[in-house]
């Protein structure tokens, strides 16, 4: 109990709880691309994850890093979108071998097959993706403590843009 009342703990909460909204709102728009406009599984999670990836890195930042600097947006949107992209490349990689598993299934288990190969595939990034960001995007803002103007130079150097 200790660690969820640290700072740390009650960050890894916030992150788990970002998570726990835009999973279901994700799976929502899977599954409506995929059943209703009879999208091919890879499609509906590349267009999902366009959709969702700039509000998911907003909650990130402000909700959960409480990172409220304008300093380096744009390597910031970078990072977080090329590990969006990865965990959807994951993704995608794991629908395309559950559809072709699941090809002469019914729909409950396609869907079920979607589902869980999606979340197998970002959930590799998941964690991944939390230690990068808390490790060094977010780095600054770790304990509650703005950085100093040389430790802001540190961090702009580490990503030119």
């Amino acid at each position: 109990m200790a660690h969820v009342r640290s700072p740390q703990g009650r960050k890894q909460l916030r992150y788990a709880g970002v998570s726990l909204v835009f999973v279901p709102v994700g799976q929502v728009l899977v599954q409506f691309f995929h059943w209703a406009l009879d999208w091919p599984d890879p499609l509906a999670v590349l267009v999902t994850a366009m959709i969702l990836t700039v509000p998911n890195y907003l909650a990130n930042k402000l909700y959960v890093w409480k990172y409220t600097s304008k300093e380096n947006i744009r390597t910031q949107v970078l990072v977080f979108w090329v590990a969006a992209m990865l965990g959807t490349a994951f993704a995608m990689t794991f629908v395309t071998v559950a559809d072709a598993i699941t090809v002469n299934s019914n729909a409950v288990v396609q869907a079920l097959a979607l589902f869980c190969s999606q979340l197998l595939g970002y959930g590799i990034v998941w964690v991944a993706r939390y230690i990068f960001l808390d490790k060094w995007l977010f780095k600054v803002s770790n304990h509650d403590v703005e950085p100093t103007p040389g430790q802001l130079g540190e961090l702009h150097q580490d990503f030119p843009v």
